[in-house]
């Protein structure tokens, strides 16, 4: 249930992404709208993760993971009866308020398995993200020709259905027992502020929002890049969106296996600079196999950074804080993601075709080596035996 959760959460986003840059431009806008249009998104995702994430550690996961399906559902009613910019900001704004229920969703994870099948656990959730992503835009282009109201119909559909079936059959993850809930003791890690403080994880949280701020240009430069050069429409850039949503897939059910044999520190290098070599190298070329090729390449990094840098921080973090500090990596994520897009699309709009590019690929330089330090950090701290963990095995 928790993974179908995730799953919806991205088939909403998979739905209407590679539509939005065409709705734009018959409403009037370009590259810098539909970057604020993204940008939305994850602004409101910024602002609830933490605060859903710290109400699901007093409050149990459950009711919070509910009460954000029902949100989810409202915001695909709203976006079907969309007819203006206006209702479309919305609509994306209510949805990127139930997305924040990712970090509730890590949690949960957190709470049903030990520390050795950490990497595992989140890298189903990365799975179940790449499923949504890939089925998201088929959903989209299937239904395109039926208009807006067509795909977003089908998301409140799915949407109605998880909840549903959440109200059945998914249960409370966190322990009732005194000390297990937040409530008790009230966690440290209330604000980004005080997650920074914190020496274990405060390399692994910049990493994370550099990954994810290079990322978020992904939406508005590659779509803008394909259609410039290659005159790609809504049909081939869907199934550019279903590549990224397979390599998810593959990668996030095998990244448990990958974490046993290569390390999860060494791993989250590989990632980011898979991503940061795929952004500098994709305005270079004029070859239509190869942009695939540097997508399916960026695809890759992405779906091996993001699961394992909350696995990271998860290990590092006390069982009664696990949803409020994750819900502060989650929003450190979304808050990368905010200015991405915006730059993404005035950069392209204003600057040319490959600044949007090169300005991501300067900011994974910025990643790699962050992450070489959380490679460094592991390495000068290890002890022999079995690496210590912050929380006992359950």
């Amino acid at each position: 249930m928790i993974l179908f959760t995730v799953f919806v959460d991205l088939v909403g986003f998979g739905v209407i992404i590679p539509l939005l840059p065409f709705y734009t431009q018959v409403l009037g806008g370009g590259p810098a709208v539909l970057g604020l249009l993204i940008a939305s998104f994850f602004l409101a995702q910024f602002l609830a993760a933490p605060v859903l994430g710290r109400l699901s550690d007093r409050r149990g996961r459950r009711p919070v993971i509910l009460g954000t399906l029902v949100l989810a559902t409202g915001s695909y009613a709203l976006l079907a009866v969309s007819n203006s910019l206006v209702l479309l900001f919305a609509a994306r704004i209510l949805s990127g308020i139930a997305s924040g229920n990712l970090s509730v969703a890590q949690a949960y994870i957190a709470d049903r398995t030990a520390p050795a099948e950490r990497a595992k656990g989140m890298g189903y959730i990365g799975a179940a993200f790449g499923v949504g992503f890939a089925i998201g835009p088929v959903i989209g282009g299937t239904l395109a020709p039926f208009g807006l109201a067509g795909p977003a119909l089908a998301s409140m559909a799915i949407a109605g259905a998880n909840l549903l079936l959440a109200l059945a059959f998914l249960p409370e993850s966190l322990s009732s027992e005194p000390g297990a809930r937040g409530g008790v003791a009230r966690p440290r890690g209330g604000r980004i502020a005080d997650a920074f403080r914190r020496p274990t994880i405060r390399a692994l949280l910049a990493t994370f929002f550099v990954v994810n701020f290079a990322f978020s240009t992904v939406p508005v430069a590659f779509p803008s890049l394909g259609i410039v050069y290659f005159g790609l429409g809504p049909r081939e850039l869907s199934w550019i969106f279903i590549l990224i949503g397979l390599i998810s897939v593959a990668v996030g059910t095998s990244i448990g296996r990958l974490a046993q044999r290569f390390g999860e520190e060494r791993l989250v290098m590989a990632g980011t600079g898979a991503i940061g070599l795929a952004l500098a190298a994709t305005p270079l070329i004029r070859d239509l196999t190869a942009y695939v090729g540097l997508i399916a390449l960026l695809s890759f990094g992405v779906a091996v950074a993001n699961p394992l840098v909350p696995s990271l921080v998860s290990k590092r973090t006390a069982r009664a804080e696990q949803g409020s500090i994750l819900g502060i990596a989650q929003s450190i994520g979304s808050l990368g993601r905010i200015p991405g897009p915006t730059i993404a699309g005035v950069l392209f709009q204003s600057v040319g075709v490959a600044a949007p590019f090169l300005f991501a690929s300067l900011l994974m330089a910025i990643g790699f080596g962050l992450s070489v330090q959380v490679y460094r950090e592991s390495h000068a701290n290890a002890v022999p035996g079995p690496r210590p963990q912050m929380e006992p095995d359950p």
